[in-house]
């Protein structure tokens, strides 16, 4: 589990055992562009466009600061950490960038890739749910070791594989950040799909905030009776 005064620091310090087991002797090199590709346990699906062309403008300005991670695969690397700081320094025109190398197998790297996305930047809920499902269909996880790994509860990790379950339109909303996590967990609370969409178009629709969603789903307000929030 992560401590709470671990998160300052890196990921090494955080999760010395990952680390030791991505190779404790990791070789600091140069690699074209071309040689690096995406991970292919890659959490995130959505790069936010604002922060993307803030990289782009800092490593035109400062080139990259930080080293991208990656492993030996395929004749190239493969991405372990760093894919935004690549698909940025593309764009800047840089023709090599700085990479750390290190010996890594299946599991660890796609681990590994998913906490530096976890600790560094802003899963939406379905991709985090989504990471998670794949490394315990693919690698065999119990909830318990993969909360253990990731540093999570077991709850949240429980918690957020029930989101998969939601149906499409809801699971799209989520992706889009147009539904909050407090507002699934309401959802949730339903069992049929008819009633989990009646909930969904109901906070849409009246702006219902996390509370009156949960209000909604115990059955204390009926559909008609919720009052659409003052939009002052």
């Amino acid at each position: 589990m992560i401590k709470k005064n671990s998160l300052g620091k890196g990921l090494g310090a955080m999760f010395p055992d990952l680390l030791e087991k991505i190779g404790d002797k990791p070789v600091l090199t140069t690699c074209g562009i071309e040689e690096l590709v995406p991970n292919r346990y890659q959490a995130r699906k959505d790069f936010d466009p604002d922060e993307h062309k803030s990289l782009v403008a800092s490593i035109r300005e400062n080139g990259i600061v930080q080293p991208i991670v990656a492993r030996r695969f395929d004749g190239g690397y493969e991405i372990i950490a760093g894919e935004r700081r690549w698909r940025a320094a593309q764009e800047a025109g840089l023709k090599s960038v700085p990479v750390i190398v290190r010996e890594a197998g299946e599991q660890d790297a796609a681990v590994f890739s998913l906490i530096e996305n976890l600790l560094r930047a802003n899963l939406n809920p379905l991709e985090e749910a989504e990471a998670f499902h794949r490394l315990i269909s693919e690698f065999g996880l119990s909830h318990e070791a993969l909360s253990s790994t990731v540093g999570k509860d077991r709850s949240t990790v429980t918690n957020a594989l029930r989101l998969l379950k939601l149906p499409k339109e809801i699971r799209d909303a989520i992706a889009k950040r147009n539904l909050t996590a407090g507002h699934a967990r309401a959802i949730l609370a339903l069992e049929s799909a008819e009633e989990q969409n009646r909930l969904f178009r109901a906070i849409i629709a009246r702006g219902l905030n996390v509370r009156e969603a949960e209000a909604f789903a115990r059955g204390k307000k009926k559909p008609g009776s919720v009052k659409t929030p003052r939009r002052d």
